[in-house]
């Protein structure tokens, strides 16, 4: 079943940070044939140097969004998640 939330700005957002979560990158590469191993290191230099600061962005443009579009029912939409 489809997710209603991807429809919204807010749910394409959250979409996108779920894919570029380290977790699912690391399955995505094992799923390719990539060393467990290195693809474990990988992911932690990963998280460390950019995810950290992606999330920050990506939830920054989320809280925002919410602060605009007060009437949009989108803070609603992000305590159901």
């Amino acid at each position: 079943m489809k997710d209603m939330r991807n429809g919204t700005l807010v749910g394409k957002l959250l979409t996108i940070q779920h894919r570029l979560n380290p977790l699912h990158l690391h399955c995505r590469f094992l799923d390719r044939g990539l060393n467990r191993k290195l693809s474990a290191s990988i992911c932690r230099l990963y998280e460390i140097i950019i995810f950290f600061w992606l999330n920050c962005v990506i939830k920054s443009f989320i809280y925002f969004y919410c602060f605009v579009n007060r009437k949009s029912g989108i803070l609603e939409e992000l305590r159901k998640k």
